[in-house]
């Protein structure tokens, strides 16, 4: 007669397995031996032996039910049968190659090839650790070193690929032992400097320096700000000022360019005189015309007020007109070139930088007739040049002989008598010849000796050559001149006359 073998759960599909008489029931992996079946005895030896050994072998069951259990012998791991898969059971962590085939929430297994460790979360494996799989330490790491003042400091290192990257501290301190690329271990994150190049990229909101320079040390963009040194822009398209970009400054191949971008609008120059606020030039953008005193100027350049230049180089092409009131006063070397007045010339005065170095007129292109008067000189003689044989002071009285034209006075009373060696006469006759100017009339000084009053006549001295004395009946042709002066000493002197040969 059968009988029925049942399952611990009811519910399971088999959840029984009938055993007929005189056979065995070979359904699972254990045998059932039916009423009358000979032999039995190995069969129950083999059951017995095979529940001992949990089915070991390299393969798992064949005909597994759930909860049976097998001893991986190729893994060394016993497992059970879920009731699809065999799983590892207990402590004996799957180490494979992939995942777990029908693994159930929280089973853990670990890569083979990786060395990493996976948790299965119900859908998928999430890596426990390590975060790299090639062997080598990767990401944070704590450790204790101990200070420059023998005190322990708690750090954090972080590594990448077996390289420590960087070391996090709560505080700065200098390691006592030798810590390549990290000479000082500053508050926070500190990088290190054994690797080249190393440093955070991103976007940091907020700075203490930048390129080894304070952060207060930087210019504002935001809001006004002053600096210390020197701004510079090195490119030709240079600046823009404005909220419109209104004026521009630039280069280009010509030089610096200054220029009002809007339409028509100008450029002013302002200073603060005195505190005062004033308008020093406009550069018209609308008529282009440049003013200078002036924030209106009528005509291309239009200075109001005083103007001063040192010098003017080129061309007058236009037409001057108006009067010129001031004093027109230059200073150096000036040229006007051939200058042509098709006018009438008015001056108040025409003065020579220099004494009398200049002519008016030329020897070849003369006045007419000129209309004028002297107001003033220093000495008033007419005097002609004649060439002397030795150069004579001013005053010296000279006669006509010796091997030149002229000499000095050596004869009293000589009827040779020629004038008076002159120092700046009032009109010089011969100009042009070689020699020294000889004043024949007006006001000169003259060398004397002896007495003499205003108005005695004088003539040559026998014992003092060059000098006058008094002449008493002097006969005709004798006489020097007269005297403008009182004189009375038996030393030689010099006083005003009035030449002229009588």
């Amino acid at each position: 007669m059968s009988y029925t073998v049942n399952k611990s759960n009811s519910s399971a599909s088999p959840n029984q397995y009938t055993v007929q008489d005189g056979v065995v029931n070979t359904q699972t992996d254990l045998s059932f031996i039916g009423k009358g079946y000979a032999g039995y005895g190995e069969v129950i030896a083999e059951n017995f032996l095979h529940l001992m050994e949990n089915f070991a072998n390299t393969t798992a069951p064949t005909k597994p039910v759930q909860g049976q259990l097998w001893y991986d012998s190729a893994t060394s791991r016993l497992k059970v049968y879920s009731g699809t898969v065999f799983v590892p059971s207990g402590g004996n962590v799957p180490y494979q190659s992939s995942e777990p085939t029908a693994p159930a929430q929280g089973d853990i297994w670990i890569d083979s090839d990786t060395g990493q460790m996976y948790y299965y979360n119900g859908a998928t494996s999430i890596l426990v650790g390590p975060p790299s799989s090639t062997g080598t330490t990767n990401g944070f790491t704590y450790d204790v070193i101990i200070d420059s003042s023998d005190a322990s400091q708690n750090i954090t290192k972080w590594f990448n690929d077996g390289n420590l990257i960087a070391i996090i501290s709560e505080d700065e301190f200098t390691p006592k032992a030798t810590l390549s690329g990290f000479a000082t271990i500053k508050k926070g994150i500190t990088l290190t400097t054994a690797i080249s190049g190393t440093k955070f990229a991103g976007t940091a909101t907020d700075s203490d320096a930048l390129g080894g320079v304070a952060a207060a040390n930087y210019l504002r963009s935001d809001s006004n700000d002053t600096t210390a040194g020197t701004l510079g822009i090195i490119t030709d398209s240079g600046m823009t000022v404005g909220a419109d970009s209104d004026l521009s400054i630039t280069v280009d191949s010509t030089g610096v360019i200054v220029s009002n971008v809007i339409v028509d609008t100008d450029i002013t120059f302002k200073m603060n005189d005195g505190g005062v606020t004033t308008t020093l030039m406009t550069l018209d953008g609308s008529a282009s015309r440049v003013g200078i005193g002036t924030t209106t100027p009528s005509s291309t350049l239009q200075v109001a007020g005083t103007t001063t230049a040192t010098a003017f180089v080129g061309p007058l092409t236009g037409a001057v007109t108006g009067n010129v009131t001031g004093n027109i006063t230059g200073s150096g070397a000036s040229s006007l070139g051939a200058t042509t007045l098709s006018g009438t010339l008015i001056t108040k005065a025409i003065l020579p930088d220099n004494g009398d170095t200049y002519d008016i007129g030329s020897s070849s292109l003369g006045y007419n007739t000129v209309h004028a008067k002297a107001t003033s000189a220093q000495y008033a003689d007419l005097a002609e040049i004649y060439e002397s044989d030795l150069e004579y002071e001013v005053g010296t009285v000279v006669i006509f002989g010796g091997d030149k034209e002229i000499t000095m006075s050596t004869m009293g009373a000589d009827p040779r008598v020629a004038g008076v060696i002159s120092e700046n006469p009032a009109y010089l006759m011969n100009s042009e010849a070689t020699g020294q100017a000889v004043a024949l009339q007006g006001k000169v000084p003259c060398k004397v000796v002896g007495q003499i009053s205003k108005g005695d006549m004088l003539v040559t001295h026998s014992q003092h050559p060059g000098v006058a004395r008094k002449g008493t009946n002097p006969s005709m042709g004798t006489v020097i001149g007269k005297a403008l002066e009182e004189y009375n000493s038996i030393e030689i002197g010099t006083i005003n006359i009035v030449a002229g040969r009588q």
